[in-house]
Parts: structure tokens; C-alpha cells; sequence
């Protein structure tokens, strides 16, 4: 089990380190310096002016570091780019600054404004509020899509699976930025705007309680909407698969009754393929809630990333891809190990002895032991 796990562990990290290679490289590649679209736009001919945007762009490793920034003077500098993958290395080291983790944003008055001290506390300090809406609404349309699926798995056929197919494939076809203008417009004429209330001092002071959790609501209903179909129609497959599975109709012909045969069959069987859908499934409401964030104003972590791509805020972009990262990768971890509680028969057996790298060997000495026999005289 420990080795399992170690390896997991190894590969996920791997697998980690590729990702953010292939989107820092991507991003460093077809993004713009930030400081040469101002130094354009400005069009400003003060060599003193010039000098400070090549220094700034010298300091982000935006283009190659020279012993005299002054030979980049004329605009020569506003074509010229960093290797991506040199980038990349400067990248990895500021990783580990102390202060400064992650590097800093172009724009070093985003960290002031919101009164952070770097990168990842700029991050989290939006990322909470992505929290509000996204984590109630995991909850219920978990809750209620499991419960759901499970009534509709039982009565295949009826009304009521006819009426909840029909529910999920109505929401499933119906994307959440159609739905939400239609409930924005909807609660504009109760005098409801579109407002996401940031709890704060003067917001409670101001507005009370009540008004703040009321303005999280539509949200919040959106997003149960959208993710409810999944969960309903995929629990819905998992009960009727188990329903009419061999054992099941055995179970029957011996007697159980219907509570024995869902806690004892039913439930233990689905269990395993729900968990591996709805733990990762939170990370991609987590990570995915630019519609609703924006049509509600939610200063949440999906603004980051909106107004970091047109300006090419690449530590800001990768911080984000990193920490949404390793946050999947080791959730898939996590729901790989929690196959082994939920059902005890799941043993993680040891790594075969086969060695591929043996294999290899082998094949080498052997053709060299042909071609050894071909050259050699026919006896």
C-alpha cells in the first residue's frame, strides 16, 4: 500500500511538472510585454522613459538580460522575447522566494490594492469567495442529484424517471450562460439586482445579514442547476446497472427485502464509482465559475484569471494553474485510496517482478546472439 502510494505520489508530480511546462511555455509564447505595449501606447521618445520599461522587462525576464540596457533603446526591445524555456527556469526559482513566492504580478499595485503581500496571498484572498457560492452548491446538488438518481434507478419506467430524464436532459442542453440572464431578468423585476454582497463590516453594518445571503441565492441556484443533471443521470445508471445484476436477482429470489438489498448491495456498489465522480467534480466548479462569477460580480479566483490572460499576467496565470493542479492530481489520489475503505474486497496488489527494463536487455543480448550465429560458419 505504501509503495502504491509513494508512486502515485512520484507520478503525480511528474505529471504536475509537464502541465505547468506546456502552459507557462504556451503562455509565455503567444502573450505580449506588458511594458512594450505601454511604452508604445504612450509613444513617449524620453530615453529615461524607454530605459525604465527595458529595465522593467529585463527585471520580469520578458527579454534577454544585457551588461547595458541602454543597447536596447530605439524600441529595438518591444520585438525581442526571452526563450520560453528560459523563462520557465526563472520561473521555478522564484517558486521558492521567500518573500516573494511565485514572483509578482506586472502590475504591482493589484497586490496593494487588495492588501497582499504576494502572489498566493492575492489568490486565496479571492479564491474564498468562489468559495461561498461553489462549496453550498457541491453540497446540495450532490445531495439532492444522489437522491434523485437513486429514486429514478428505482422507478425505471414510471412518471417520475420520465419527468427527472427529462429535468436533466432540459438543463444539460441548456448552458448556465442562457439561464442566468433569464434569472437575472426575472429578479430585476422584484428589484433584485445582480449584485454579489462581499461580507465585510461595513456590508453587514449596512445591509444586515439577510441581504448579503440573499445575494448569494442566484448564484448559488445556477450552479445547482448546472451540475444537478450530472449527478442525477449518472447515479441513475450506476442503480439500475447494480438492479439488474446477476447477484442482485439472486438476493431476491432468496428473500431480502428491498432495504437489505440497497444498504447491502446497492449502495455498496455504487459508492465507488460516485466517489470518483463527485470528489473531482468540486474542482471543476471550483475552478470553472467564470460565467456566474461575472455575471453576479463575485470577486472570486475566476476574476484572476479573466483579467490576467489580456495582459499577460503570467505568475498570476500560473499560480492559478498550479494550485488547480495539484489540487486534481491529488484529489485523484485521494479518490483512488478511498476505493479501498469503501469497499474492503479492493486490495492494491504488489508491482509485478516484471521488469521492462529486464525485457529490454534481453531482447538486445538475444538478437546479438543471432546475429552472432548468422555470421558463423554453417556447421
Amino acid at each position: 500500500m505504501i509503495k502504491y502510494i509513494l508512486q502515485r505520489i512520484g507520478f503525480a508530480i511528474l505529471t504536475i511538472f509537464i502541465i505547468i511546462l506546456v502552459v507557462y511555455i504556451l503562455v509565455a509564447q503567444f502573450s505580449t510585454n506588458t511594458f512594450a505595449t505601454q511604452f508604445l501606447e504612450t509613444g513617449t521618445a524620453r530615453p529615461d522613459a524607454e530605459r525604465e520599461f527595458i529595465i522593467k522587462s529585463i527585471n520580469f525576464h520578458l527579454i534577454p538580460d544585457v551588461d547595458n540596457p541602454d543597447v536596447y533603446l530605439g524600441g529595438k526591445w518591444t520585438f525581442i522575447k526571452e526563450n520560453p524555456i528560459i523563462r520557465f527556469g526563472y520561473w521555478i526559482n522564484d517558486i521558492f522566494h521567500e518573500k516573494t513566492p511565485f514572483g509578482l504580478p506586472f502590475n504591482e499595485s493589484l497586490l496593494q490594492a487588495a492588501g497582499a503581500k504576494n502572489i498566493p496571498d492575492f489568490f486565496f484572498r479571492f479564491l474564498r469567495y468562489s468559495v461561498i457560492i461553489t462549496l453550498p452548491s457541491f453540497v446540495i446538488s450532490a445531495i439532492l442529484g444522489i437522491s434523485l438518481g437513486i429514486f429514478a434507478g428505482y422507478k425505471r419506467g414510471s412518471i417520475f424517471d420520465s419527468a427527472i430524464n427529462a429535468f436533466s436532459l432540459f438543463f444539460i442542453a441548456l448552458p448556465s450562460f442562457v439561464i442566468a440572464p433569464i434569472l437575472i431578468s426575472i429578479l430585476l423585476t422584484q428589484n433584485i439586482p445582480p449584485i454579489f454582497y462581499v461580507p465585510s463590516d461595513q456590508t453587514i453594518a449596512t445591509d444586515g445579514w439577510g441581504r448579503i445571503l440573499l445575494s448569494w441565492l442566484p448564484p448559488i441556484f445556477i450552479i445547482v442547476l448546472g451540475s444537478l443533471s450530472g449527478y442525477i443521470t449518472y447515479t441513475r445508471n450506476q442503480v439500475i446497472t447494480v438492479l439488474t445484476s446477476n447477484y442482485v436477482l439472486i438476493a431476491k429470489s432468496k428473500g431480502l427485502s428491498q432495504a437489505e438489498i440497497f444498504f447491502k448491495y446497492v449502495l455498496r456498489n455504487i459508492s465507488i464509482p460516485l466517489a470518483a465522480m463527485i470528489i473531482p467534480s468540486y474542482i471543476g466548479l471550483l475552478s470553472g465559475g467564470i460565467v456566474i462569477e461575472t455575471y453576479w460580480k463575485v470577486p472570486g479566483s475566476s476574476k484572476i484569471i479573466a483579467a490576467a490572460f489580456p495582459t499577460g499576467e503570467i505568475n498570476l496565470i500560473m499560480f492559478n494553474t498550479f494550485f488547480f493542479t495539484i489540487l486534481g492530481v491529488f484529489t485523484a489520489i485521494l479518490v483512488d485510496l478511498s476505493f479501498a475503505f469503501l469497499d474492503p474486497r479492493i486490495k492494491y496488489s504488489a508491482a509485478s517482478k516484471h521488469s521492462i527494463v529486464k525485457q529490454l536487455k534481453a531482447t538486445q543480448i538475444r538478437r546479438k546472439k543471432f546475429a552472432e550465429l548468422a555470421k558463423s560458419p554453417s556447421a
